[in-house]
């Protein structure tokens, strides 16, 4: 009998010990990662720079040729590059869901 009471003692403290933080009763968020950018991130850097540079130009910019480009931290969760042109143009590039490109920037005015 006694075997029993400790037993069922420890199950009842172990199934109250989750692992979970104190007073958290939300499951912890698991960052997903888009399976678009891990297909960037295999690419060598020179078709990584093709690619970003199609999205400025997809985008209306008037880019010629990127200068210097890097990866960035997500910004709001979403795989996000920054890119110079030669023009002195800059522009930030954020994936979104559906391997579609977000582009924003500073660009140079064209010259006349």
């Amino acid at each position: 009998m006694n075997r029993i009471s400790v037993a069922m003692i420890l199950t009842a403290a172990l199934a109250s010990c989750d692992g979970s933080p104190s007073g958290s009763d939300k499951p912890a968020a698991v960052a997903t990662r888009d399976p678009m950018e891990a297909k960037i991130d295999a690419l060598s850097p020179s078709l990584q720079e093709t690619t970003m540079f199609r999205a400025i130009r997809d985008g209306g910019y008037t880019c010629q040729k990127i200068v210097r480009m890097k990866k960035h931290e997500p910004i709001d969760g979403k795989a996000t590059w920054i890119a110079e042109c030669e023009d002195r143009g800059q522009y930030v590039i954020a994936l979104q869901p559906g391997g579609i490109f977000w582009v924003s920037g500073v660009p140079q005015p064209k010259k006349h």
